[in-house]
């Protein structure tokens, strides 16, 4: 016989062999496909890098998703509102600034305890994503006149998706202990979307454009 040459018979057993190896394969969607993705309700004002995440406040969150997205969106508010701290004009804007920089600092620490004294081997990150970079990027590069506008248009935004992410946490997600924090933070991110609705109705684009004495 050549070498490499197959007998005929052979031939049909190596197809049916091919075919059953095809037929075991997935059809692309990943076994865990995590929750939904689409954009979360924005300020009615805000212009700038949309949130993304959960869009509502009863969809399926995973652990996986929930400990990095909570803790990237404590990152972004504090930071945030460090940067308002400085440049927000409005006294009431500088007070919530400073509010944000304080509760959320208190979140995050929850969360990475919690991290650190049960078994969910799912680490922190670090830094920032991209996403909420430039959002960072919005706020460094408004000018002093829009600031108040787009920092408030932005905490709206951003409070009804870290809203709809801890509401759908507590309600299902998959660990009972942190669906605890979770159910905890709902109430004062309820408050904060509240205050921020309320400042970018009172700071955002259309309020601004409105002429004093109207």
């Amino acid at each position: 016989m050549i070498a490499g040459a197959f007998p005929k018979r052979v031939l049909p057993a190596c197809l049916a062999l091919l075919l059953l190896a095809g037929c075991d394969q997935t059809d692309g969607v990943p076994n865990d496909a995590g929750p939904a993705n689409g954009s979360a309700t924005v300020a009615k004002h805000y212009e700038g890098p949309k949130p993304e995440g959960v869009s509502s406040p009863d969809d399926a969150v995973t652990t996986t998703f929930y400990i990095p997205q909570a803790a990237i969106s404590d990152m972004y508010e504090m930071e945030a509102g460090k940067i308002a701290m400085v440049r927000a004009r409005a006294p009431e804007v500088k007070a919530f600034a400073r509010m944000m920089v304080e509760d959320h600092r208190k979140s995050s620490e929850r969360l990475k305890q919690f991290v650190a004294d049960n078994p969910v081997n799912i680490a922190i990150p670090q830094n920032i994503d991209p996403r909420r970079q430039a959002m960072l990027g919005d706020l460094n590069g408004a000018g002093d006149q829009e600031f108040d506008s787009v920092y408030v248009g932005q905490q709206a935004a951003a409070h009804q998706e870290a809203f709809n992410l801890q509401s759908s946490y507590a309600k299902g997600g998959d660990y009972p202990a942190l669906r605890k924090v979770a159910a905890a933070a709902v109430p004062i991110i309820a408050a904060h979307r509240k205050q921020a609705e309320a400042l970018d109705g009172k700071f955002g684009p259309t309020a601004r454009s409105v002429p004093a004495g109207q």
